[in-house]
């Protein structure tokens, strides 16, 4: 099992590094010898889940590790449900378009849609988010009932990610009871200073919050609109309805 743990966070670090990292640098990080981290990395290498840059030497995730991940995503019924919504959604509203799940008290990005504006919101597919500064951790949050959202936030560091973040679990709370009652959340700069983010609710059969759809903003923009919103809802409820 331990060997099974160290190889999985091996794949995290380095799934997080686009230039790699060295023998000693993945050592460091995971705490443990730099001979037992060759052996992992001789291991993930011979079996084509990363690379070896032949001129720094570091070793970075390969396309095969990608490849497996879309697969997976490519096979699940809530992306492919959702694609062309969020197609239209896109385009409709010039914005790069978002779907989220909540996993291991982190929201986590599992489908997007592009649009011009990925210069000023920069999104991947696997990127995991703290519950307490997204839109869609704060929509996921305020659904869930007030016994089991404070369990997952305690789980949470609480930590600023701007000067705007909410680090007061008591602040947080009330903020939910407002958020189940008009339907969406919206992150003010609390993520990235000058972004606006929003999202909503996509629930199954069951009226489970099962995932969420979302777009950012710049804040100068004032694009967070009643016009705006209503779209994101319809779509949300849309995309419910596809998967209920």
């Amino acid at each position: 099992m331990q060997i099974i743990d160290r190889t999985l966070k091996a794949l995290t670090f380095l799934s997080n590094e686009p230039t790699g990292l060295s023998v000693s640098e993945l050592s460091t990080m995971l705490g443990i010898p730099a001979s037992s981290t060759h052996r992992i990395l001789t291991g993930l290498k011979e079996n084509h889940f990363i690379i070896q840059d032949g001129d720094t030497k570091k070793y970075k995730v390969s396309y095969k590790l990608f490849t497996l991940c879309s697969q997976i995503t490519k096979n699940s019924s809530l992306v492919s449900s959702a694609k062309s919504v969020m197609k239209k959604l896109a385009k409709k509203l010039d914005k790069t378009i978002v779907l989220c799940v909540m996993e291991n008290s982190h929201i986590i990005c599992i489908d997007y849609i592009e649009n011009k504006d990925t210069s000023m919101y920069m999104v991947k597919i696997g990127y995991e988010m703290p519950l307490h500064v997204t839109s869609a951790g704060k929509v996921f949050s305020a659904f869930m009932d007030r016994k089991a959202a404070e369990q997952e936030l305690s789980k949470t560091s609480m930590e600023a990610a701007t000067p705007y973040t909410k680090t007061s679990l008591e602040e947080l709370y009330r903020e939910l009871d407002e958020i189940k009652k008009d339907g969406y959340a919206i992150c003010d700069e609390e993520l990235q200073l000058g972004i606006q983010g929003i999202a909503c609710p996509i629930f199954d059969m069951n009226n489970n919050v099962v995932a969420t759809i979302s777009f950012a903003a710049l804040k100068r923009e004032h694009y967070i609109t009643e016009k705006t919103i209503s779209e994101l809802k319809s779509s949300a409820s849309e995309i419910s309805r596809l998967i209920g």
